[in-house]
């Protein structure tokens, strides 16, 4: 008997014109109606993934920015706030400038306009800062605005997967365990990788919410599509796979099912219905 379900956003509910579609909507109501508690995980920040979570009329907590934030839609209950320290993301700066890596800094949990870089980026991933150019700050120095700011939420590094690697792993041997490193997406030889605080991830979130509704893991599905979503979905009783998901992420699935352009969350969702039925 499932009792939760939580939803990954990019690539799962949302289409690729980042809309949720009416299937999509119709069948977590009916979830909802039959008393299953659904909620919403991303890597998206919290004004960035608001919109979305209202169409839904979700009161639960939601998991934003990989976990790093939990809190009521309303934020009148914060659960969780996990920063990187400014020392880390200086080092990370650093590094970056070193292995040709751009470096993007998330400043603020709630701030709309959170993202701070020093120059307009090019490759791969245009169209994520295309789209979120309104929450850009473009700034001179980097480092030098880190070293006025204790912490922060994030840094992000975009760049060729081996010398992302190579940040990483030097941050490692300075800093150990005190940042996580989650791979966001990747495309061919190029990936988006963040870096948080200590013991971020959505499976980690996973269980603050397990604790909250007296769920367990069996009792749990998680419908997503990219590698930020890989350790939570190992982790639950049920998990799903986009039709769009690369096929790290399709081999731990139990059920894949469409595409997030043909309302593949609604397909899996149906699943449920069936067997309540």
């Amino acid at each position: 008997m499932i009792k939760l379900v939580c939803i990954d956003l990019d690539g799962t509910l949302l289409d690729d014109k980042k809309e949720i579609s009416s299937k999509n909507r119709e069948a977590i109501k009916e979830l909802q109606k039959l008393g299953v508690q659904v909620t919403i995980f991303t890597g998206r920040s919290y004004h960035s993934a608001l919109a979305y979570v209202n169409q839904l009329d979700i009161q639960i907590p939601v998991v934003f920015q990989n976990g790093a934030l939990i809190c009521t839609p309303d934020r009148q209950k914060i659960f969780r706030q996990v920063w990187l320290d400014g020392e880390i993301a200086i080092s990370a700066v650093e590094l970056s400038k070193q292995f040709d890596v751009y470096p993007v800094v998330y400043e603020s949990f709630f701030s709309e306009k959170d993202m701070y870089v020093e120059s307009d980026y090019e490759g791969a991933f245009e169209e994520y800062f295309r789209q979120n150019l309104s929450r850009t700050n473009f700034i001179s120095d980097l480092i030098g605005f880190l070293q006025k700011t204790p912490k922060i939420v994030e840094i992000a590094l975009v760049g060729h997967v081996e010398n992302v690697q190579a940040v990483v792993e030097n941050l490692s041997k300075k800093y150990e365990s005190q940042f996580t490193p989650v791979k966001n997406r990747q495309i061919d030889d190029t990936v988006f990788l963040e870096i948080f605080g200590k013991d971020v991830g959505k499976e980690i979130a996973l269980d603050f919410l397990l604790n909250l509704f007296d769920a367990s893991p069996s009792d749990t599905m998680f419908i997503g599509d990219n590698y930020n979503d890989l350790e939570v979905m190992k982790k639950v009783g049920y998990p799903v796979a986009m039709g769009n998901a690369p096929d790290e992420v399709k081999k731990v699935a139990k059920f894949i099912t469409s595409t997030n352009n043909d309302s593949g969350v609604a397909k899996a969702i149906e699943e449920i219905l069936i067997k309540r039925r």
